[in-house]
């Protein structure tokens, strides 16, 4: 049976996990009907106020909620929990013991929560976490939210979804056949790309890098050559065989989707390697990639980005299909605006380092269309 996931919402008294887990679980039921939603005062008042408010006794009640979590989860029950649970340790037991645990902060500035002053906590209380208790606030949450009130519960929670639950792209770019049959042509170059080289100065030995759409390993190669761990992906079974089979130390490489989040996992990576591969695929697609990606980079981990821009002069040729997007030369390139792309990063939390379209930097041949590069940084 496959594991219920548990969405645990932290944060102080105010900062609005109530009202933003409530609404996430009511939209959840939409996709999954099987959801079950456990607020912590709610849970008090079910299970009997036989438990007070020392730091032992806090202890144990936020290890009540969370056994009850687990007994959900393990039946295939997602869970929605809005609670403080303000010790480290308990959230430490979270990773440790639920297999599907995403950590939710809902963070307020200390003004914002004077002005809400809910209870009167804020001003009159004693004995209140974040004013006489410590917090310990979240060290790796899968998502902060922001709750000033700049934005909306809607908009919020939509954040969160996008971040953590995407859907499936719809209608994805499927270019296998083409690459398979251009991979076994030997028609790539063997060298690294000139934007390889231009990483190769950007990066440290030993760290960990996936390349996005590794095609015949030109990049992925040179990377492990200067000690990095490399990890290729891509959808070519043609290209992922005959690496495979060639090996190389540093390296490993695998066939699957790399749009996904389910090859990278959480925090694996600590770069995220993309030549001329978001072109390759549908707007849905790159939105996809980008959460993903954010979800695998270490804190700090940087995205190298290359990708053809409106201004390639390939632009409008061939069978529109799509915002520009267009089928020629037997294969879907979609043309990306450099506002656009950043805007995208951006959103889903990353701080761009380094932006530009220019020439220079990909000449093929007598060619030298101009060409984005960006380079972002998980905050």
């Amino acid at each position: 049976m496959d594991k219920g996931t548990v969405y645990f919402f932290t944060g102080l008294s105010g900062a609005g996990k109530t009202t933003l887990g409530s609404l996430f679980c009511q939209r959840l039921r939409r996709t999954k009907p099987n959801v079950v939603y456990l607020d912590g005062d709610e849970i008090r008042v079910a299970f009997g106020e036989d438990v007070g408010y020392t730091q032992s006794e806090r202890l144990r009640w936020a290890g009540r909620i969370f056994r009850v979590c687990k007994l959900l989860s393990d039946q295939g029950v997602d869970v929605v929990c809005c609670s403080i649970a303000m010790y480290r340790q308990v959230r430490e037991w979270n990773r440790a013991n639920l297999p599907s645990y995403r950590e939710i902060y809902v963070k307020v500035r200390p003004e914002t929560l004077l002005a809400r002053n809910q209870k009167g906590l804020y001003t009159g209380g004693k004995n209140v976490v974040g004013v006489d208790i410590p917090f310990d606030e979240p060290r790796h949450p899968d998502l902060v939210l922001q709750n000033d009130g700049d934005r909306t519960p809607l908009e919020l929670v939509e954040e969160l979804e996008q971040a953590l639950c995407p859907q499936p792209a719809e209608h994805p770019i499927d270019n296998r056949d083409y690459w398979n049959r251009y991979y076994a042509n030997g028609l790539c170059p063997e060298e690294p790309s000139p934007f390889a080289r231009y990483v190769s100065t950007l990066v440290e030995p030993g760290r960990t890098l996936v390349d996005l759409g590794c095609g015949n390993g030109r990049d992925a190669l040179y990377f492990a050559s200067l000690g990095l761990q490399v990890v290729g992906i891509d959808l070519s079974q043609t290209a992922i065989a005959a690496l495979q089979e060639r090996g190389a130390a540093n390296a490993r490489f695998l066939c699957g989707d790399f749009v996904g989040g389910e090859l990278h996992g959480r925090e694996r990576y600590d770069y995220a390697y993309s030549r001329f591969t978001i072109h390759a695929i549908n707007k849905n697609q790159e939105g996809a990639l980008i959460q993903s990606m954010h979800q695998a980079l270490k804190p700090g981990g940087k995205f190298f980005i290359e990708v053809r821009g409106v201004h390639d002069p390939l632009y409008g040729r061939g069978e529109p299909l799509e915002r520009n997007a267009f089928f020629y030369d037997n294969h879907y390139r979609r043309f990306i605006v450099l506002d656009e792309l950043l805007d995208a990063l951006a959103g889903a939390g990353f701080r761009v380092e380094y932006a530009e379209e220019s020439t220079g930097f990909a000449p093929y041949g007598s060619d030298d269309p101009p060409v984005i590069r960006a380079v972002a940084v998980k905050e």
